[in-house]
């Protein structure tokens, strides 16, 4: 009998657990905190002979059942937890754990140990070779928009592992490549004379001077504290550069504080895991821009990767008439919108024409698919935007597009392709004689 009454009270709580999983999978009724890093859309397959019989339709169905399975967040992060706290180990690839709880990104460590490099060009002098060719089209870029009244300024951004290489994981603090592209691209910009920004170098002369950590232990950009130290430099570097009155920054409390932005735990949120780490107290400044009263306000156009975001959500783009940020030339942020396609954008030409400086922001692995061809898109933007202005103006003067068309006839081409012709050599033989 009291067998019987054991398996009974069993049954009875599968079926509750069950009943609640299966509840809580239709109705969402429990609030969960949502996971981190985990797609939040799924594209719904509707049921038709094609989609049956290709498999696509229980493939959705499979993976909607997993979706809305109840209480998914909870287990997930439980498995998570279960994994660190008996195992040491962290479910998230893409994360290693170094000393004292040191968090680093995968791709940073994979750079700073010379496997990117291996892999992108096999060997370090054809990863000099490329540098060398990328900065000279950055030179070549430089002139370009000096031409047309636009001012460059490249950001070398540190990343976590240059600033802290003894809290990496050991295997990768004992295989530290002795080669470093980013410093090999610094010597070349300094070579080349493109106007830049060494952040590298001087965050790393400035970690042992501060009371707080550049980088915290949980993040993979720079922190909070960092952010207004990198704004003002780039504000004054500016200023001395363009000649442009830019306001400064001005710190009004360092707000020391365990409450840390999304950026400064955002490699803790990517674990998942059910219990939150302990949080060292850490400045989550407040700062203004020094008095704009007066001050020159021109329009910034910034190209890079996502180190700018924490820029980009302060009072550094107040400084700026209009701001956008095209992210890897694949998402855009501006003063006007936000997070869209690249491909969106309208008339990127125009933009790059209105802009009285343009600002790089990059970190090293970045250096990898450098600046994502933006110099030789900006130049080839610019030159087609004054070949169509050329050709109009031939159109315009009814003498030369007489002899346009005569020309086109005696070479036999078509007279588009003759107006190009005539329209690339004008500008080509003006600046010549310019120089």
């Amino acid at each position: 009998m009291k067998k019987q009454r054991h398996f009974l009270i069993q049954f009875i709580s599968v079926l509750v657990v069950l009943t609640a999983i299966m509840t809580q999978g239709f109705t969402h009724a429990v609030k969960m905190k949502p996971l981190f890093g985990y797609p939040k859309e799924e594209n719904a397959v509707p049921l038709q002979f094609k989609t049956f019989f290709d498999g696509s339709f229980q493939e959705y169905l499979t993976e909607h059942a997993k979706r809305n399975t109840g209480f998914r967040e909870f287990w997930i992060r439980s498995y998570n937890q279960w994994l660190y706290s008996v195992f040491h180990k962290i479910s998230n690839n893409n994360i290693q754990e170094g000393e004292d709880r040191e968090l680093f990104l995968t791709m940073y460590l994979d750079e700073i140990t010379g496997k990117t490099l291996r892999y992108k060009f096999g060997s370090v002098e054809t990863a000099q070779s490329q540098a060398r060719l990328h900065a000279q089209e950055t030179a070549v870029m430089v002139d370009t928009l000096r031409q047309h009244g636009i001012n460059f300024l490249y950001v070398f951004a540190p990343t976590k592992t240059a600033l802290y290489p003894e809290k990496m994981p050991k295997y990768y603090r004992d295989h530290i490549a002795d080669f470093c592209l980013e410093e090999y691209y610094i010597e070349l910009f300094k070579e080349y004379g493109i106007p830049h920004i060494d952040l590298y170098h001087y965050f790393q002369s400035l970690k042992d001077t501060l009371p707080y950590p550049l980088y915290t232990k949980t993040a993979s950009h720079w922190s909070e504290y960092t952010i207004p130290i990198a704004a003002d430099t780039i504000l004054k570097t500016l200023s001395l550069m363009t000649g442009y009155d830019l306001p400064s920054i001005q710190l009004q409390d360092e707000n020391v504080t365990t409450d840390y932005s999304d950026y400064d735990w955002e490699l803790e949120k990517s674990l998942n895991l059910l219990f939150p780490w302990p949080r060292p107290a850490q400045p989550r400044p407040y700062y203004t821009l020094s008095d704009t009263t007066g001050k020159d306000r021109p329009n910034l156009l910034v190209v890079g990767d996502s180190y700018f975001d924490q820029l980009m959500f302060s009072c550094f783009k107040d400084a700026f008439n209009s701001w956008e940020f095209w992210q890897y030339l694949k998402n855009a942020y501006s003063s006007r919108y936000w997070n869209i396609p690249f491909s969106n954008v309208k008339d990127p030409t125009t933009i790059l024409e209105n802009a009285d400086i343009v600002l790089a922001v990059n970190t090293a692995p970045m250096m990898y698919n450098f600046m994502s061809d933006f110099p030789n898109k900006s130049i080839q933007w610019l030159q087609e935007k004054e070949v169509l202005k050329m050709i109009d103006n031939i159109k315009r003067n009814p003498k030369w597009y007489e002899e346009i068309v005569r020309q086109a006839d005696v070479r036999n081409i078509t007279i588009d392709s003759c107006l190009r012709l005539n329209a690339v050599y004008f500008i080509e033989a003006h600046r010549n004689k310019q120089q």
